[in-house]
C-alpha cells in the first residue's frame, strides 16, 4: 500500500486529540481510523482498468471541479421524496490532518453534509465525512485507510476490488459513544454503455457500478455514472435520480 503524503496548508488542531496521547496501536489491534502518527491517511493502490492507463483526455465519471452542482430526486421509504443538491466547493485543507481534498457540500431537508475526496488511479476516496442536523455538528466519521467512493474513469465491464477498512464515527454533543468498526466492501463494474432514464435526460453511455457491504440489510447500491456528468442515478436503501447538473469545466 502507498501513502500519499500531501503538503499541509494550515496546522489543524487536533479536535479529539488525535489519536488519544499520540500512542501506537499494540500488535494485535488495528490501527485507528483517523489519521497515522504524520497526519495522513492511507490511500489504497487498485487493479487498474485494462492493463493501462486510462488516457488523460478521457471525461471524468466523478466531476471534482469547483462550483459544479447536480440536483437529485430522492425516494426514500422513511423519509419520502425530496430533493438534494450537491455543490463541489473547491479543495480544502481536511480537519484533523496534513492532507488537502476537495470538498463538496450535499443539501437534504434534513441534513446537511460536508465530504473531503480525492481521486487517485482513477478511484475516488472519502477521507472526512460531517453531518449537521439544525445548524449543528451531530456526526463525524473518518476511514483508514480511505473509503473508495466512486469510479473517477471508466473501468470495463467485470473490473472488481475488495476493500477493507477502519471506520471511526464520533458524535460531538451527544450522549451516544463513539463507535470503531471494520468494514469491507465489494465493488465491481456490472456494466459500460449502459441506458438509463432520469428527469435530466436519458444517458447511453452510463457504467453501471455495484457496490456490496455485507454488514447492512440492504446491502448492494447500484450507480449509473456519465462521463462528464457523474452520478445520474443510484439504488438501494433509497433511490435517487438526476434533475438538473451544471458540471464547470477544469
Amino acid at each position: 500500500m502507498r501513502r500519499w503524503r500531501w503538503a499541509a496548508l494550515v496546522a489543524v488542531g487536533c479536535w479529539v486529540g488525535c489519536g488519544e496521547g499520540g500512542s501506537l496501536p499494540t500488535q494485535n489491534q488495528d490501527p485507528p481510523a483517523v489519521t497515522n502518527p504524520d497526519g495522513t491517511v492511507d490511500l489504497p493502490d487498485t487493479p487498474p482498468g485494462d492493463g493501462t492507463d486510462t488516457p488523460a483526455t478521457l471525461t471524468t465519471l466523478w466531476p471534482l471541479t469547483k462550483d459544479s452542482t447536480w440536483t437529485y430526486r430522492i425516494d426514500d421509504p422513511k423519509l419520502g421524496r425530496f430533493e438534494k443538491r450537491v455543490e463541489v466547493l473547491g479543495e480544502q485543507p481536511v480537519p484533523e490532518t496534513t492532507m488537502t481534498a476537495v470538498a463538496m457540500r450535499s443539501t437534504q431537508p434534513h441534513l446537511e453534509e460536508l465530504s473531503w475526496q480525492i481521486a487517485k488511479d482513477g478511484v475516488v476516496y472519502r477521507l472526512r465525512e460531517e453531518d449537521h442536523k439544525a445548524g449543528a455538528l451531530a456526526r463525524v466519521t473518518t476511514w483508514n485507510p480511505a473509503a473508495m467512493k466512486s469510479l473517477d474513469q471508466e473501468r470495463p465491464m467485470g473490473w472488481n476490488v475488495e476493500s477493507s477498512l477502519n471506520e471511526l464515527t464520533r458524535y460531538p454533543n451527544s450522549s451516544r459513544e463513539d463507535d470503531t468498526d471494520k468494514k469491507k466492501y465489494i465493488w465491481s463494474v456490472e456494466a459500460v454503455n449502459d441506458t438509463v432514464t432520469t428527469q435530466a435526460g436519458t444517458f447511453t453511455n452510463a457504467i453501471r457500478l455495484k457496490r456490496e457491504r455485507k454488514d447492512k440489510n440492504e446491502p448492494v447500491r447500484t450507480y449509473w455514472l456519465v462521463p462528464g456528468v457523474g452520478k445520474v442515478k443510484e439504488t438501494g436503501e433509497r433511490t435517487e435520480e438526476l434533475i438538473s447538473y451544471d458540471v464547470k469545466k477544469p
